[in-house]
C-alpha cells in the first residue's frame, strides 16, 4: 500500500520541519536576530535541493507493505544526501566552523521530526488497514496454479488492504484453500451485479481471451475495477515491470533500479567522487606498491587482463602485479589456486589483502566499472560458464564492480560459481544506494569479505 498521492504534502511537511528547525535553533544561539543573505539565500537552495531529493528518492512514499525500517532507510538516505550538499556549499561559499552546530543540530531536528511523521503514519496506517478500514473484498476468478498462488498470496498479506470475498472456477480443485469456493464461471454476472466485491481479479490462462473480454466489459459496466493476472507469471523472476513502447505495452521479467537514468546517475556520480576520494587518500600507498613490486620482481608494476563487462563488452582491467611475468595464454586461461607458485611474496599478502585490486579504481573513472557489481570474468571462463550455469551471462546487464555481494558473502576464489552468480542476480534486482553502502562496508570490515583470498 503505497501512498504516492500523499508526496506534496510530505514534502511541504518536511520543508516546515527543515525551516522550523534552522529558524528555532538560530534564534537559541542568536536571538531574534535578522538572518543574512546568504543564510537566505541558503535556505532556498535547501528547498531546492530537497524538492530534487523527494523527486528522484522515495523519501515520500510509505509503502506500509515494505515496512517501517524501509520508509526510516530512506528518509535517512535522504536526509545523508541533503547534510552533505549543505555542508559542502557552506565550506566552499561560506565557513561552516563557525556554523557547525546551527548547521548540524537543525539538520538532527529536522530528520527526527520527519522520521516521527513517518513512523505516526505508519503505525495508524498499519491499525486502520488491521481493522478493515478501506478493505477491498476480492473476487478471484479461477482455479489454476495462477489462481492459487494469488489466492494464497493474498490471505497471507493481511496488510494488503486486499479481503478475499470468494473465487469462481470450472476448475476449482480440492488443495485451493477452502471456504471461498462460490461456484462456476457460469455465476459471474450474478456476483458482480450483486456490489458485495469491490474488485475483480481474473487469473485465466491466456488461451481464455474470449472469456476474459466479456468478464472486463461486464465489469467495466458495472464499474467494477479489475485486474488480470499473467498466467506467464513463473518465468517472471521477482516483480514485474510494466513498460510501454509507444502504445504497446512491456513486461519486463525482472526488475533492474539501475534501469532508472535517476539511479545511474547517482551510481556514477557516487563512482567517480568515491574513487577520487581513494586516490587522493591513498597515493602514498600507491607509491610505495609500485616502488615494491618493481624492486621485488622484475617485470611491469600494473597487470592488465581482459575481462567482460557490462552488455558483455571486453575491457582491460588493471592490478598491481601480483604474479611473475607468465604467458597471456596461462594467465589469461587459469584460475589462481592455494598456494599457487606463480604469485610472488609481495603477491601474496597484496591478495590476501586485495590491495592489488586498487587500481580497478581507474577503471572506474574511466567508466568501465563501478566500485560496487559483480566481479568482472575472464574471456575465456564466461563462454565456459554460459553453457553450464543458467542465467550466467544475466550479471553482465550490470556494470562491473570491485567489490560485490557475492565476495562480502564469502563467494570468491574457488568457491561456487553458481552461489556467485545467485548473490550477482539478486544485487541485479534490488539494488539500491544503501545496498552498495552495505557492501562496501563489509568488504572494509566483514570477516568473509577476505576469505578465499589468495
Amino acid at each position: 500500500m503505497k501512498e504516492k498521492s500523499h508526496s506534496a504534502a510530505i514534502f511541504i511537511a518536511d520543508l516546515l520541519f527543515i525551516y522550523a528547525s534552522f529558524l528555532s535553533v538560530h534564534i537559541h544561539y542568536s536571538g531574534f536576530v535578522s538572518t543574512s543573505l546568504m543564510a537566505d539565500i541558503l535556505m532556498v537552495c535547501i528547498a531546492l535541493g530537497w524538492f530534487f531529493i523527494h523527486h528522484n528518492l522515495s523519501v515520500a512514499y510509505l509503502d506500509i507493505e515494505s515496512g517501517l525500517f524501509a520508509i526510516l532507510r530512506n528518509i535517512l538516505l535522504g536526509y545523508s544526501l541533503l547534510s552533505a550538499g549543505i555542508i559542502f556549499a557552506v565550506s566552499v561559499f561560506g565557513n561552516f566552523a563557525p556554523n557547525n552546530k546551527l548547521i548540524l543540530w537543525s539538520l538532527l531536528f529536522s530528520f527526527l521530526l520527519s522520521s516521527g511523521l513517518r513512523s505516526f503514519y505508519f503505525m495508524i496506517a498499519k491499525h486502520l488497514v488491521r481493522s478493515g478500514y478501506q478493505q477491498k473484498h476480492i473476487l478471484l476468478i479461477g482455479g489454476g496454479i495462477v489462481a492459487e498462488k494469488t489466492m494464497n498470496q493474498i490471505l497471507s498479506m493481511r496488510d494488503s488492504g486486499y479481503r478475499l470475498f470468494g473465487t469462481l472456477a470450472d476448475d476449482y480443485h480440492d488443495s485451493l484453500p477452502g471456504g471461498f469456493y462460490l461456484g462456476g464461471l457460469e455465476r459471474f454476472s450474478e456476483i458482480v451485479r450483486s456490489g458485495n466485491a469491490d474488485e475483480v481479479i481474473i487469473a485465466l490462462p491466456l488461451r481464455e481471451e474470449k472469456v476474459i473480454r466479456e468478464m472486463v466489459d461486464k465489469c467495466e459496466q458495472e464499474g467494477i475495477r479489475v485486474r488480470i493476472v499473467p498466467d506467464f507469471f513463473r518465468i517472471i523472476r521477482n516483480r514485474a515491470v510494466l513498460e510501454n513502447i509507444g502504445d504497446i505495452p512491456l513486461v519486463a521479467i525482472r526488475t533492474e533500479p539501475l534501469s532508472a537514468l535517476r539511479n545511474r546517475v547517482l551510481k556514477r556520480t557516487f563512482d567517480i567522487i568515491f574513487s577520487l576520494t581513494v586516490f587522493i587518500l591513498f597515493s602514498p600507498v600507491f607509491l610505495l606498491l609500485a616502488i615494491i613490486i618493481k624492486i621485488t620482481s622484475p617485470g611491469p608494476v600494473l597487470f592488465k587482463q581482459k575481462r567482460i563487462c557490462i552488455n558483455n563488452k571486453e575491457f582491460e582491467m588493471y592490478k598491481f602485479r601480483t604474479m611473475f611475468v607468465q604467458d597471456k595464454k596461462d594467465s589469461d586461461s587459469k584460475h589462481t589456486s592455494p598456494n599457487d607458485p606463480r604469485i610472488s611474496k609481495i603477491g601474496k599478502l597484496l591478495r590476501k589483502t586485495s590491495m592489488d585490486e586498487l587500481p580497478q579504481f581507474m577503471n572506474v573513472l574511466i567508466g568501465d566499472m563501478s566500485v560496487v557489481g559483480p566481479r568482472p570474468e575472464l574471456v575465456y571462463f564466461v563462454e565456459q560458464f554460459r553453457k553450464e550455469i543458467p542465467h550466467y551471462k544475466v550479471r553482465h546487464l550490470v556494470k562491473s564492480g570491485i567489490t560485490g555481494l557475492a565476495q562480502v558473502n564469502g563467494w570468491r576464489g574457488d568457491t561456487s560459481i553458481e552461489k556467485r552468480v545467485e548473490c550477482d542476480i539478486h544485487y541485479l534486482e534490488n539494488w539500491s544506494f544503501w545496498l552498495d553502502m552495505k557492501i562496501i562496508w563489509l568488504t572494509v570490515f566483514g570477516r568473509k569479505a577476505h576469505k578465499n583470498a589468495y
